[in-house]
């Protein structure tokens, strides 16, 4: 079962990147919640039902791993 979560988008600018450090975060990673600028953000669109679309933000591990993001077309497979 996927864990479906809404972007969670960071509110202030003093939270520094989870995965380079830089200063401001802008999201939460959907996979492992890891704070993202926009330099280590990657979006997806996950697409159900009839014409509905999310936004996902996911850190580049996560994005990469189909148990996070069956979505990703597997790069690395």
């Amino acid at each position: 079962m996927l864990n479906a979560r809404f972007m969670e988008i960071v509110t202030n600018d003093t939270t520094p990147c989870g995965r380079c450090g830089k200063l401001p975060a802008v999201v939460h990673c959907d996979g492992c919640q890891a704070a993202l600028c926009v330099e280590c953000r990657t979006f997806d669109l996950w697409g159900y039902g009839c014409g509905h679309v999310d936004t996902k933000a996911f850190c580049c591990n996560c994005f990469q791993d189909p148990a996070v993001n069956p979505y990703s077309g597997f790069p690395n497979q």
